[in-house]
This record gives structure tokens, C-alpha cells and sequence, in this order.
């Protein structure tokens, strides 16, 4: 009966860990996003001053800003005549996200986890060999309650501005 109770356990630590970083990813990769289409209205302008690190609601993307972001919540950004759905970033990071068969902050039963996306456009210890206006750091954090007490996972990755 130890064993089996143990073995519970630990498949539930294991499955909230799994979940954590399989929502943490989606966190980078919505950021990704965010760039990908950044450069795609500048290719449709064909301007070349289409800001790479731009917010989908125009400007800069605030350095160290935080933001939650859901893979069903976007907005148009227009890029002169042409528009494209980008991922929202005004969402609070401070809300459960819900599960409906996908994570998100609009509709569902809410869960133990949380996830907080922060971009820190030109980090301050950016590669040398790259102009630190060309980089931005994505750090998605994850939380959620296990057995009474708060656990996280970090991930962080780089971006640059590839053209």
C-alpha cells in the first residue's frame, strides 16, 4: 500500500511537472511569435523600418514588462494595409489559467497553474558579437500549487532579430 501510495505521488509530481513545462514552452513560442510576425509586416511593407521587437498594440515592447499569454487570445496588428493576428500581451499574468481541453485565461474550470511571460528587450548581458538591439530575452514562468506549498519552472531563451 506504500508503494502504490508513493508511486501516486509521484505520477502526480511528475504530470504537473510535465504540464508546467509544456506551458512554458507555449510561453516562449507565443513570444516567438510575436517576432515572427513583427518581421512579416515589415516584409509586407516592404519598408524596412518595421520594428522587430515591436508590441502587437504599437511601440516598443517594454523592457522586464510581464504579461500572460494565451495560445487562443489574439488581436490584429495592422501593418499599413495588411493585417495580422498577433498574440495578445495586455493580459494579466496574476489570474489561474482554466482548462476547457486547453490552457487558457477566458473560459473553463480553473487550474493550480500560472504562467508570466517577461521580455527583456537588449539584456544586459547580451552576446558581444551581436549588437544587443538585435537581442531579446523571453523568461516564461510557470507556478502552480503541489501538496500545499508553491512550485515554479523557468525557461529562457534568446531571440534575435534574424534579418
Amino acid at each position: 500500500v506504500s508503494l502504490i501510495t508513493r508511486g501516486l505521488v509521484s505520477f502526480s509530481v511528475s504530470k504537473n511537472k510535465v504540464i508546467a513545462a509544456n506551458l512554458a514552452q507555449e510561453g516562449i513560442e507565443l513570444a516567438r511569435l510575436v517576432r515572427e510576425n513583427n518581421i512579416a509586416c515589415d516584409l509586407l511593407n516592404g519598408s524596412g523600418e518595421w520594428p522587430w521587437n515591436n508590441d502587437p498594440e504599437g511601440g516598443r515592447i517594454e523592457r522586464g514588462r510581464s504579461f500572460g499569454v494565451d495560445a487562443g487570445d489574439f488581436q490584429d496588428m495592422r501593418c499599413g494595409s495588411a493585417v495580422i493576428r498577433s498574440p495578445n500581451l495586455l493580459l494579466s499574468c496574476s489570474s489561474p489559467l482554466s482548462f476547457d481541453g486547453t490552457y487558457n485565461y477566458r473560459s473553463g474550470t480553473p487550474t493550480a497553474f500560472s504562467r508570466c511571460v517577461k521580455i527583456i528587450p537588449e539584456p544586459d548581458d547580451s552576446d558581444p558579437d551581436i549588437p544587443r538591439r538585435d537581442q531579446m530575452d523571453v523568461i516564461s514562468t510557470v507556478t502552480w500549487l503541489e501538496r500545499g506549498g508553491e512550485k515554479s519552472l523557468v525557461l529562457r531563451e534568446r531571440l534575435y532579430n534574424w534579418r
